[in-house]
């Protein structure tokens, strides 16, 4: 068995990646919000199995010899939230590779990629037992936290793991707290062992996930942990000044004077080469690009295709890059509260959303339509034609749905949104998503709310529908469990899907993730969601786009094609001379 499920799931990555390439995905940065509204957009080592590789190859495009120094300047719209990395939700999710680290990650765009951090090596004696041969020398960072300067272990990942454990609140809970049936440390804390109840489709994808990274045992003690809200104590790339993070203003990274990491290119000199990442929150995006136009910052995601085009009318040595992100706008329907209890009403909701709308008016045609699973997650999401042809954009039907149901031709609901929130363009989506449903027979109640108490309200569930923020999932778990009777995260938290009202669907989601053949994995995830269909789906994400980011010509070895694994590699440098 030693390597099976490796193996087999490699081979349907490839498979997937070669579909994305024959409808012109070129390069793959999937969290947007990491990438771009927050600018974590971190430039690599190369292509090969283990992060290392030929300069001008792979997923960076090596650009001279590193130069060393300078601060990185990014602007970011959304707020950090908490820097607590069993905790965040926000903005600071996209910092946590950069100041934790994982055992290994995988790319979930380019399946020959792979980043062995705090592990140097794996082995699978069986379909449920994983393990880990411990890196020596990932030694902590200075910190103000009283954490001593010293390598991480296998008692790390066993500490952090069972915090996890007694956080269902947490976003990492759905996997460690579901699927982690019992994990050990060695004697000597070099090997570190994972077992699952049963076969685990996502594990690959999972493991190496930025909410999951592994912090200190000592950082998590009791009169501690609780500091991590504000501060940080870990072996990354980078360490949080001390009193830097202000929640509406900023953040500050400093290179990690102990990370473990060299360049092989470059005379394994030490990662990173720049002194820091310099991180301001600026709500407005006009002001973002103003900075950006005016090089007080190295990095601006572009609205959309015609802004990016735009900016390099202007400066035509901005160097863009073009990515399908695994990012959407979503509306969600509480089961549990009238009228979303009725199937009907939930299918009407869904007839009534016309993407392709979206698509030319916010994205000037640069974004696909969604289904249950967005589209860059490729051949695991249905083909175009049945998904297309299963939630068609029908207001007519919409509204003899609701006829059908209620005996009126028009519903009154009441929806929530964050009000006046730039991110992800959500303020686009919202007038037009209040026209479609206007036009399919709903009357909105609506309830624009600050981004404070919408996320409180969202994260406890409190609402009957929601017209959502940017949902930012690399992996088809996370979109499957938002129709699970527990949530994405299955702790409760954001979200009750429709297998609180159809049982049968919760069992065929916790069914098919014990699937590790990749055909029948295939056949049973497209059965599914047409099974989702039929029952009136609760969680309905509208479109993915492609990220247009533009950088200034002085950041060399931008990272492309790798998704938020990205995030985990640092030999990219700042050359202003």
């Amino acid at each position: 068995m030693a390597g099976s499920y490796w193996d087999k799931f490699t081979r349907r990555r490839i498979t997937r990646r070669r579909m994305l390439q024959s409808t012109g995905v070129a390069g793959a940065a999937a969290g947007a919000i990491w990438l771009v509204g927050c600018g974590d957009d971190d430039d690599g080592n190369g292509g090969n199995g283990n992060g290392n590789g030929t300069p001008g190859t792979g997923p960076t495009q090596a650009a001279g010899t590193p130069v060393r120094g300078g601060r990185y300047q990014v602007g970011s719209t959304a707020d950090f939230d908490t820097f607590d990395p069993h905790l965040a939700i926000a903005a600071a999710v996209g910092y946590f590779p950069r100041l934790y680290n994982v055992l290994v990650n995988f790319s979930s765009l380019d399946s020959e990629f792979r980043f062995d951090d705090l592990s140097t090596e794996f082995e699978q004696p069986d379909e449920t037992t994983y393990i880990f041969t411990i890196r020596p020398g990932v030694k902590v960072g200075p910190n103000p936290l009283g954490v001593p300067e010293r390598d991480l272990d296998a008692s790390d990942v066993v500490a952090s793991y069972e915090r996890i454990k007694a956080l269902p609140q947490s976003n990492a809970y759905a996997f460690i707290g579901q699927w982690v049936a019992s994990q050990e440390a060695s004697a000597d804390n070099m090997t570190y062992t994972l077992t699952t109840p049963k076969p685990y489709a996502f594990f690959r994808d999972r493991i190496g996930s930025a909410i999951n990274t592994i912090v200190p045992k000592e950082a998590l003690e009791p009169g501690t942990v609780d500091r991590l809200l504000t501060n940080a104590a870990g072996a990354g790339p980078y360490v949080l000044r001390p009193d830097s993070y202000t929640e509406g203003q900023g953040a500050v990274l400093d290179s990690n004077p102990n990370y473990y990491r060299t360049d092989e290119n470059n005379n394994n000199e030490k990662v990173p080469y720049v002194d820091g990442i310099d991180v301001k929150i600026i709500m407005a995006r006009e002001s973002i690009r103003t900075a950006f136009i005016d090089e007080q910052l190295d990095v601006y995601g572009a609205q959309n295709v015609d802004e990016a085009n735009d900016l390099q009318r202007r400066n035509s040595n901005y160097q863009v890059v073009r990515d399908p992100v695994n990012t959407f706008i979503s509306f969600t329907m509480n089961p549990t509260k009238e009228p979303w209890t009725d199937a009907r009403i939930r299918k009407a909701a869904m007839h009534a959303i016309d993407r392709q709308e979206y698509i030319d008016r916010v994205y000037s045609g640069e974004a696909q339509a969604n289904g249950l699973l967005h589209w860059p997650l490729g051949d695991i999401a249905l083909p175009a034609e049945e998904r297309d042809e299963l939630q068609k954009f029908d207001p007519e039907l919409s509204r003899q749905l609701i006829r059908e149901a209620t005996g009126q031709d028009t519903i009154r609901v009441r929806v929530m949104y964050p009000a006046e929130s730039t991110v992800e363009e959500h303020n686009l989506h919202l007038p037009i998503w209040l026209q479609q449903m206007e036009r399919a027979g709903f009357e909105i109640d609506a309830e624009p709310l600050d981004f404070t108490t919408w996320l409180d309200r969202y994260t406890n569930v409190n609402y009957d529908a929601s017209l959502a923020l940017n949902q930012v999932y690399e992996y088809a778990e996370f979109n499957l469990d938002w129709q699970h009777s527990e949530g994405p995260a299955r702790n409760g938290i954001y979200a009750t899907g429709v297998g609180a009202v159809v049982p049968e669907i919760d069992a065929e989601i916790d069914r098919v993730k014990s699937l590790t053949d990749p055909e029948e994995f295939k056949s049973a995830i497209h059965a599914l969601q047409r099974m989702i269909y039929e029952a009136g789906p609760t969680f309905l994400p509208l479109v993915s786009p492609y990220s247009f980011t533009l950088y200034q010509p002085w950041v060399k070895n931008i990272p492309q094609g790798l998704g938020s694994s990205g995030l985990y590699l640092n030999t990219w440098w700042l050359d202003k001379a």
